[in-house]
């Protein structure tokens, strides 16, 4: 017999890309949207396809949602997914037949990036496989941004590429999105950082990005696969140079609010202004 499957997805202000989500993942047993205070009507869009939609504030990473996520699951085996995640038409037919016979606490599937609009096999982010079905207590979740799951199994299965389940993730549609994530990321307090580069950040940014470029092939035709290396290195400089800012320990709004006011006092004269 088919153990049943709850699947949560966390979700803000993306209605357009949500209907997809929801509609590839209708296969489960039971469906929960959290939503983040969408302003955009998500919260509608859920209420057409989900069992259970929550309303909760707006936060800056997903991280800090999963966890309430998962408590409202009354299924033993979860799956779990963003709203800019759209699952392959294979994957519900192949995770109902595992889940007649489940031999894993924790399923890793293949992850598809699209960034700047593309999936490339020969970029840098492929192949990737995410811990995204899991039976319950065998994953917890926590608030630290890029480190937020942590396995309580080692019983894990990853999901052949060759079977055609994937997650699809729409993630960075242009440079834009992809530097107004990063800042967003790299500005929480609790997240993974990136090491190294204490005494050469100069140094630091020519080794992450020869890293980077260094996990792709050749960049034949427009550059695609070099412009993504250069975006993954981007994200851990800029990780690396807020660390170095905080080092420092100097607060630059208050260093501008001194600035500013000895301007202010250097300028004053007692002289009377010609009129």
């Amino acid at each position: 017999m088919r153990e049943k499957l709850s699947a949560f997805v966390v979700s803000h202000n993306r209605a357009p890309m949500l209907e997809a989500c929801l509609r590839a993942v209708s296969f489960v047993d039971e469906l929960i949207v959290v939503d983040k205070s969408s302003t955009d009507g998500a919260a509608a869009v859920a209420a057409r396809y989900a069992d259970r939609v929550e309303i909760v504030p707006w936060s800056p990473t997903v991280e800090e949602t999963r966890a309430f996520a998962l408590s409202l699951c009354r299924h033993e085996h979860i799956l779990f997914l963003d709203d800019d995640e759209i699952l392959s038409p294979e994957t519900g037919p192949w995770l109902r037949n595992d889940l007649a016979r489940p031999d894993a606490a924790i399923h890793a599937l293949p992850l598809r990036h699209y960034i700047l609009g593309v999936h490339d096999e020969q970029a840098c982010y492929w192949p990737e496989a995410h811990h995204r079905l899991f039976r319950k207590g065998a994953i917890e979740f926590i608030p630290t941004v890029h480190g937020g799951i942590v396995l309580k199994s080692d019983d894990i299965a990853t999901i052949p590429v060759a079977s055609g389940v994937c997650i699809h993730h729409l993630s960075h549609p242009d440079v834009a999105s992809f530097v107004e994530r990063t800042n967003r990321y790299t500005s929480r307090p609790d997240r993974v950082r990136v090491a190294g580069g204490e005494g050469d950040l100069i140094g630091f940014a020519h080794d992450r990005i020869d890293d980077w470029i260094g996990r792709t092939p050749e960049a034949p035709r427009d550059g695609y696969v070099a412009a993504v290396a250069l975006l993954k290195a981007i994200y851990e400089v800029v990780d690396r140079l807020k660390t170095w800012e905080e080092t420092r320990g100097l607060d630059g709004a208050a260093l501008f609010r001194l600035a500013q006011e000895q301007l202010v006092a250097s300028s004053r004269s007692d002289a009377p202004r010609d009129r």
